[in-house]
């Protein structure tokens, strides 16, 4: 089994003044502060979309590790788009066959150094480089698409979709590290400006600058770390799908309320790290798991982490138990 003993988390923002390094670094810090005792990993996996065209770095899983003072280990950075996901997998494959005991996945993107402008460009790199991204077509205008595609088929209006972002402001504003921590009603969702139509901003998720690092262990010494270590117990990974094939089900937004679903404020509005997501992801349901998370909660005894590209070609979905 696979078990995961501490995380560190930045609060979601703007910061100009810092680097991914920078970032990172304070993470870290706040995962050696609460782990009982320290040594270093044997392998760092860096979870990143956008740091080589964002950042201009390259090699970055050295320059990060090396910053953090961690010498004579093994590093990598995973780019697998907006889809940490890919990450945890191989988090979870090294030590399952005992390629290591000790894993520290780091979770690092950041987009505030851009305009909307900029950031929009690299991100469309997400698409078909031969067709698609050279006609001027972004994700947004992809989800502008489905959206549209739904509301026919299901015979539905704007106002059915407000049910998400005022959900998940609500759960962030009880979130001390959300970068848009404040609550939201219906008519500012159905008046706020218009991304791509019918896609407007409160529709997608905030980006922000931030951070996150979880280390993930063998349990046979996960105790060495934390009393009472959470279970990596089952990551499954779906069959690509085409981004304009069939949509799920009108079922989704009529019963979120009854859901403890991103307690946090997910990507709407605790903030989007690209790659970094889903490291950021799995150290929330780790607080969750072991009653540390400082906001909005459930007395859970199981978690799960769903991970997506940015039109859902693939996904990852972790399960998470005490």
């Amino acid at each position: 089994m696979v078990s995961i003993v501490g995380c560190g988390l930045t609060k979601l923002d703007r910061y100009y003044e810092l680097s991914e390094k920078d970032l990172v670094s304070e993470a870290y810090k706040q995962l050696i502060t609460k782990i009982k005792e320290y040594d270093q990993p044997d392998i760092v996996i860096v979870s990143s979309g956008y740091i080589d065209v964002l950042g201009k770095n390259i090699l970055s899983s050295y320059k990060i590790s090396s910053g953090l003072g961690l010498q004579n280990t093994k590093v990598m950075r995973i780019e697998n788009g907006d889809n940490g996901g890919a990450s945890i997998l191989t988090a979870y494959s090294f030590i399952k066959s005992g390629v290591a005991k000790k894993v520290l996945l780091i979770g690092i993107d950041k987009f505030s150094d851009y305009p909307s402008k900029y950031v929009n460009e690299y991100l469309s790199y997400n698409l078909d480089n031969d067709y698609t991204y050279h006609v001027g077509i972004t994700p947004h205008a992809y989800s502008a698409l489905l959206m549209k595609r739904y509301m026919k088929k299901y015979n539905v209006d704007y106002e059915y979709f407000t049910k998400w972002p005022i959900k998940m402001h609500q759960n962030a504003s009880e979130n001390p590290l959300a970068y848009l921590k404040f609550k939201v009603d219906k008519n500012t969702v159905v008046n706020s400006q218009i991304v791509s139509d019918p896609l407007r901003i409160f529709d997608v998720g905030a980006r922000a600058d931030g951070a996150s690092v979880v280390l993930v262990t063998a349990d046979e010494v996960a105790k060495r770390y934390f009393d009472s270590p959470v279970k990596l117990s089952l990551i499954h990974i779906s069959e690509p799908t085409r981004p304009l094939g069939d949509v799920y089900k009108r079922q989704g937004l009529d019963v979120v309320d009854s859901l403890d679903i991103n307690l946090s404020g997910g990507l709407k509005a605790r903030g989007y790290i690209g790659g970094g997501t889903a490291i950021y992801q799995l150290g929330e349901v780790f607080l969750h798991l072991t009653n540390q998370f400082k906001g909005k909660s459930a007395n859970a005894e199981k978690g799960i982490i769903l991970s997506n590209d940015d039109l859902g070609n693939t996904s990852y979905l972790a399960v998470l138990s005490r």
